[in-house]
């Protein structure tokens, strides 16, 4: 037994409540368990109970013996002057004066093995054997709360981001972008190249590409080095001005990952398409605040670098021809971990339910993602029909699966609840 699953059985009364007394044989009843208390003191605030002929209100104090009211100092806490009723799993020989309700006899064994059985297996998720025996209704429910969590979850990061900003919505948004193209790999160096780079500088060459390409690629760290190509030997040019003029530090090269990755994914790739977008995009955070559909976002997106681009993945070696447009899939991953949160987070901001709801739906509009993880949902018979809900899955795993936060979660409490 755990302390914490003692708890959660008070909370949600999985025990046998009927005839209650209280150690000292006077009769119970409780009106009402109480509020569960995040923070520091009593484990539950505002319960109502009812001694014999008395109606008590007040706070109620969970432990596993009796003894650990004292073990924990509570005697000698002021916070604890008004717990009314201590629940404990079992007595010991040191009691308190407080009326102590025991519940180890009331609670269902099978619920106990139940959350043994969840605690130990080793599976994909610990409910694994009963997830399949919960509708699909409920399954509903649970994804939209999931995803919810998730985009408040993404949204926390760029609040931390705006603090130190002051509320520069446009130059946080950027480096969410910056940070979205470098996908996992160089996610970090795009971030660091945004922070080096700040949008207001990049917005004095709006008019003029090459130097815009010139500082990102220069800042990135990529004309450091000796180049053979005309077309980057006028970016260096131009960057070598442009970095004495604004004091510029470029980043290391060879922080760079090129391993591992397909060419079309390549750093200087997503840079040459980041800069183009950057180019193109008058006004992009506030356009993108307002899109409703998917294509709509795709339009805006359909941006291609200049024709040297089409010959090269690096500055190293030609390649064969090849269109160097941002993918569907890519715009996708974009929706999904930049577009979405954004649009999110100014709707809780703004108090704008509406463009929280859109955020959502762009959501739901995306085809699923595929991965193990959401391989293994769809192997339970957990439906997976949209990037909305494989969000909702990845998270669900993430955050309740894998730590095993079974009593947090309403599939586990489902699950418990069956069990009593």
């Amino acid at each position: 037994m755990q302390e914490q699953l003692l708890q959660y059985i008070w909370q949600f009364q999985l025990f046998n409540s009927t005839h209650l007394q209280t150690a000292n044989g006077e009769d119970l009843q409780i009106l009402h368990a109480g509020q569960l208390n995040q923070h520091a003191g009593p484990d539950f605030t505002q319960a109502k109970i009812k001694i014999a002929d008395t109606i008590w209100v007040g706070n109620v104090e969970i432990h596993l013996h009796e003894k650990d009211w004292f073990q924990h100092n509570h005697h000698e806490n002021k916070a604890y002057n008004n717990v009314i009723l201590h629940v404990v799993f079992e007595r010991n020989q040191k009691q308190t004066h407080l009326p102590t309700l025991v519940l180890q006899d009331r609670i269902p064994k099978h619920l106990l093995q139940t959350y043994e059985q969840l605690m130990q297996n080793q599976l994909f998720i610990p409910c694994e054997k009963s997830a399949k025996g919960i509708e699909p209704i409920y399954w509903q429910t649970v994804k939209q709360r999931m995803l919810a969590e998730r985009l408040e979850l993404k949204s926390e990061r760029i609040q931390k981001r705006l603090v130190q900003t002051k509320n520069d919505w446009n130059q946080v948004f950027y480096e969410q972008l910056a940070y979205n193209f470098g996908l996992s790999t160089n996610a970090q160096n795009f971030e660091q190249l945004a922070q080096r780079l700040p949008l207001k500088l990049l917005r004095k060459y709006h008019n003029n590409y090459l130097q815009i390409e010139a500082l990102l690629f220069g800042v990135a760290g990529f004309l450091t080095e000796e180049l053979d190509d005309r077309y980057p030997q006028q970016l260096q040019a131009e960057f070598q001005f442009l970095q004495q003029k604004h004091q510029l530090v470029p980043l290391q090269v060879t922080q760079w990952n090129f391993g591992r990755i397909r060419p079309p994914s390549f750093p200087t790739v997503r840079l040459a398409q980041f800069s183009r977008l950057i180019f193109q995009s008058k006004a992009l955070f506030s356009k993108l605040m307002e899109v409703k559909t998917v294509k709509e976002i795709q339009q805006l997106f359909q941006v291609e670098p200049v024709d040297y681009w089409k010959t090269h993945y690096h500055f190293k070696a030609e390649s064969q021809p090849k269109s160097k447009t941002i993918s569907n899939n890519f715009i996708q991953s974009i929706i999904i971990n930049t577009i979405a949160p954004f649009q999110f987070i100014v709707g809780n901001l703004k108090q704008d339910e509406a463009l929280q709801e859109n955020a959502i739906q762009l959501l739901e509009q995306l085809p699923k993602e595929r991965n193990s993880i959401t391989k293994q949902w769809e192997q339970l018979g957990v439906t997976n029909k949209s990037a909305g809900q494989s969000q909702a899955l990845l998270h669900l795993y993430k955050n309740y699966c894998q730590p095993k936060l079974c009593l947090h979660c309403s599939i586990g409490h489902r699950v418990l609840k069956r069990a009593q």
